[in-house]
């Protein structure tokens, strides 16, 4: 029952921050809609920081499921996978001020960003590994350190009229890339390949499945 309370007060809060974004969706609204009071949802989840980091988990639960169902059709399928994700994302944050105040929220608070780190750290040991082939654990995980703030980067949503997307997200893949010595005519390869898909509609279908991943692991 315990279990089930926590998932209930988990879904409820995804839904609110979806609705008004992480900062604007307090922890007394999530209670009152769930009709329990605000000692009964700190009793599971003592801030609403950990409500947000219950959420970076999941995500990052989605995202393996995601890696388990890729086929790897040549050598570059699995950056490519990596960072055209990161590149629908972005879009989707783009275009809802809600969502990119709720990612940029989890890159910002330090639960959330632990979670995040140590989840790509492990992809990028996965993903990069072959042209970083000398390094250990640690190493990747200080270059994760720089590409969490180029991560990061993709996120914000300003000075768009300067400097437009796609013209951020070549600088920001090209320099994640870079840390792990991708030679440059493979990076400029991805990076082509990525800008000519259509990821912004890609994105929006891939936050409506990870939606609906929500709804199954809430149900279950």
């Amino acid at each position: 029952m315990a279990n089930n309370t926590k998932l209930e007060i988990l879904q409820c809060a995804t839904e609110l921050f979806l609705e008004k974004g992480y900062t604007s969706a307090y922890v007394t609204a999530i209670a009152n809609k769930l009709d329990i009071s605000t000692g009964n949802l700190t009793f599971h989840y003592p801030t609403k920081e950990h409500l947000l980091a219950g959420l970076v988990r999941e995500l990052c639960k989605f995202q393996c499921q995601v890696e388990e169902n890729e086929t790897n059709n040549d050598d570059e399928t699995p950056i490519i996978a990596y960072l055209l994700e990161l590149t629908m994302f972005a879009s989707v944050c783009m275009k809802n001020p809600n969502i990119s105040d709720l990612m940029i929220s989890a890159y910002t608070h330090s639960m959330s960003i632990e979670i995040i780190r140590k989840n790509d750290t492990r992809r990028a040991m996965k993903v990069f590994g072959k042209y970083r082939p000398q390094w250990t654990e640690v190493d990747f995980i200080m270059a994760e350190n720089i590409a969490f703030g180029i991560e990061y980067s993709m996120f914000l949503t300003e000075n768009t009229e300067i400097v437009t997307f796609e013209q951020r997200v070549s600088s920001c893949i090209d320099a994640i890339m870079k840390i792990y010595e991708v030679p440059k005519d493979v990076r400029e390869k991805i990076i082509n390949h990525i800008l000519s898909t259509d990821y912004k509609n890609e994105g929006d279908m891939v936050f409506e499945r990870f939606c609906g991943y929500l709804k199954n692991a809430f149900v279950k």
